[in-house]
């Protein structure tokens, strides 16, 4: 399936997924090169965090004999090994290669191994991407939990683990979920361990990180009667909506957290009076429409003008969540103007 924004490659996002169970070993099935890149990609954003740990990530090592003869025994005698030493999990990727040569991977990761096996297809040969490789491991891993009983909680899908400001957006997330009196049970996926996992139909609201994930929702919402909202907090007015709908979802009265962030956002804009007509410029062309339309609102409150001749100013992809990442923003575009 062919996803809008799907940049870079299937396995990479089923990878920044799995890697975040901590207990797991990932498996990747195809030639070592496929692990290589991915590993340094993760080890490089592990470093920036001050994550000094690596997840446990494995490579089937497919050789030219293998793609010629099938690569079956050697993930099997793979999957084997990593069972050995009792993991919460085995996630086993499935690359372009082993799609290509056809080996049934779905029906290795079902025999018996003493530990769990989870497949996640990860062949992007067929116009797949980033995105896709992230629902496939969100859905796959979805399915290691049963349906239990609701707790007024709610969970967050599809935080990305590569975002720079991944941190930044949890904590404005709590901030808001706080001021309606409602706990997050679960960040599927981000750092959690394999018995998390269970939880995952305990939460009464799942919240997908954006749009695009609507396909996990759907699967969630199918196997544990769990409605979703589609997206995290995005821009001033997107962000008072996203209170009002979570209050109406859980059937808590959102009145006075609404006030509360409406008078939070006028503080935040009383900071940056300084900005008030001053002249911009912003690239647009490759923004998102939702992001675009958080940035024109906030231009528009901010009478910018955007003429030609403006100075240039960040145009953040993805926007940042809620009013604290509006405020964030807002302090870049400043120090751009006054510099």
């Amino acid at each position: 399936m062919n996803s809008p924004g799907n940049d870079g490659c299937t396995l990479t996002g089923a990878l920044a997924v799995a890697a975040e169970v901590r207990d797991a070993v990932t498996i990747i099935h195809g030639p070592a090169g496929c692990a290589h890149h991915n590993v340094s990609l993760l080890h490089a954003v592990n470093l920036s965090r001050g994550r000094m740990g690596m997840p446990r990530i494995l490579s089937s090592d497919l050789t030219e004999e293998d793609v010629i003869f099938g690569g079956e025994p050697v993930l099997e005698e793979t999957i084997r090994s990593a069972a050995r030493g009792r993991p919460g999990v085995v996630v086993v990727l499935s690359t372009c290669v082993a799609g290509t040569i056809g080996d049934d991977v779905a029906a290795l990761c079902r025999e018996d191994y003493g530990v769990p096996v989870v497949h996640v297809p990860a062949a992007g040969f067929m116009d797949g991407g980033f995105h896709d490789g992230t629902l496939q491991a969100l859905i796959a891993l979805g399915g290691m939990a049963q349906k239990t009983g609701t707790d007024g909680s709610v969970n967050l899908i599809g935080e990305k683990s590569l975002e720079f400001e991944v941190e930044e957006h949890y904590r404005e997330l709590r901030r808001l979920l706080d001021l309606l009196g409602v706990q997050v049970n679960l960040r599927f996926v981000h750092d959690i361990r394999t018995a998390d996992i269970g939880r995952l139909g305990r939460a009464s609201l799942n919240i997908l990180r954006e749009p695009a994930l609507a396909p996990a929702g759907d699967a969630f919402r199918a196997r544990f009667d769990t409605p979703c909202l589609d997206t995290f907090p995005i821009g001033m007015s997107g962000t008072l909506i996203f209170l009002e709908k979570v209050g109406d979802l859980l059937d808590r009265d959102s009145s006075a957290a609404i006030t509360y962030e409406t008078r939070y956002q006028h503080e935040v804009l009383d900071r940056f009076e300084g900005l008030r007509g001053q002249k911009v410029r912003l690239d647009t062309a490759s923004c998102p429409p939702g992001n675009d339309a958080c940035t024109r609102e906030l231009l528009e409150i901010l009478d910018l003008d955007t003429g030609p001749g403006g100075c240039p100013v960040p145009l953040p992809d993805p926007f940042p969540v809620g009013t604290t990442g509006i405020l964030r923003l807002l302090h870049r575009w400043r120090r751009c103007v006054h510099a």
